[in-house]
């Protein structure tokens, strides 16, 4: 029996897409900064975006690249034992530069079927030295380091620990550079850090709603090259339904081609169905999750925004809620560094999440 051809689309968490929309400045611009040399302002960057926006892709992606220029790379994600984490990970991808396996001893001897048990031996030397003589083993053989940092939070003393020990690696002129990707809150929580006030002068990126044309651009791409075609129509359909959401681009081709006999062109009819498919999963991982994080009365400010058509006025907003304009200014300060709303101009803000706008008027 023919294998079925398997689906392109990948709306999985961290799962590099056939075609990456939309992303390309930034990935130039990390690896300009890693071809340069120590001290480039491109080697250190914040990611930071909604839930969904593309980041743990982008620095994948950059991951990579950096990989086929001679970079060792190492990615964990902040949470306990990240630093030991991200020691091990390191040395094991730097395996072929320093040919140096980590040290271990023999605990248990078994005969009949013979078999050997060992453990690893930590080295009582504290972490940062052990980092520290670990980057200039890999950088003595002319390759530099990426660390690569997901999840940032400015609450977790091992992630400033981290923080702490990188900017001495780059006052030293080792040949390191890092990514950092986070939710908006959490990045902008950070920069405020006294002890770590050395990644203020990262540079941040925020990840904004791709524009529609490269979406439709990654859309063809990945369907034309894996075989099949759509229309223009239900590529148009597919695009503008997305909002330009890095996940939602995934999610909608994942249901076009999963839901669409093999053998056929893709048209309306299919796409108006993948689209409603991928409505409704956004609903369930993006939209709920996000008001089921806010104060209600923060959920409330959304519910009042989400009576108009485009941008809202702040004053309006606030009279809808009953509330004066100075609580409301709270309200809206929250809202915007979590990056669910955006300011457009003095008095007037905008939803920042694709989609949810429409989410929310189809619960009024």
């Amino acid at each position: 029996m023919r294998k079925k051809p398997s689906n392109p689309f990948t709306p999985t968490f961290g799962k590099v897409p056939f075609a990456l929309a939309g992303r390309t400045d930034y990935i130039d611009d990390v690896i300009g900064g890693l071809s340069n040399q120590p001290g480039d302002p491109y080697r250190t960057v914040i990611f930071f975006g909604p839930r969904g926006s593309g980041k743990t892709v982008l620095m994948e992606t950059i991951a990579r690249e950096a990989a086929g220029m001679g970079w060792v790379s190492a990615s964990v994600v902040v949470r306990p034992n990240m630093l030991e984490e991200l020691f091990w990970v390191l040395r094991s991808h730097a395996a072929h530069v320093i040919d140096n396996p980590p040290q271990s001893n023999i605990i248990s001897l078994q005969a009949g079927p013979i078999g050997v048990s060992r453990e690893i031996v930590h080295d009582d030397l504290p972490w940062h030295i052990r980092m520290g003589q670990l980057v200039e083993e890999i950088n003595a053989h002319h390759t530099g380091v990426l660390f690569v940092i997901d999840e940032a939070n400015p609450d977790s003393e091992e992630f400033r620990t981290f923080i702490g020990t990188y900017q001495s690696f780059v006052r030293e002129d080792r040949d390191v550079a890092l990514i950092i990707g986070g939710l908006p809150d959490k990045t902008s929580s950070l920069l405020v850090i006294e002890n770590i006030s050395f990644i203020r002068r990262a540079f941040q990126r925020p990840l904004k709603p791709i524009p529609i044309v490269e979406v439709e651009q990654a859309l063809l791409e990945t369907i034309e090259g894996n075989g099949r075609h759509i229309d223009q129509d239900a590529l148009s359909l597919c695009a503008e339904a997305t909002g330009g959401y890095a996940y939602a681009i995934q999610v909608v081709g994942y249901y076009l081609w999963r839901n669409t006999p093999e053998g056929r062109d893709f048209n309306a009819e299919d796409a108006e169905r993948a689209i409603k498919l991928m409505i409704h999963e956004m609903e369930r991982t993006v939209f709920v999750p996000t008001l089921r994080s806010l104060s209600l009365r923060e959920e409330e400010y959304l519910y009042a925004m989400a009576q108009d058509e485009g941008p809202s006025s702040t004053s309006e907003v606030a009279r809808r809620m009953g509330i004066s304009m100075s609580n409301g200014a709270n309200i809206r300060r929250r809202l915007i560094e979590q990056g669910i709303i955006a300011e457009v101009r003095m008095g007037t803000v905008e939803f920042d999440i694709p989609l949810l706008q429409d989410f929310l008027q189809s619960r009024l």
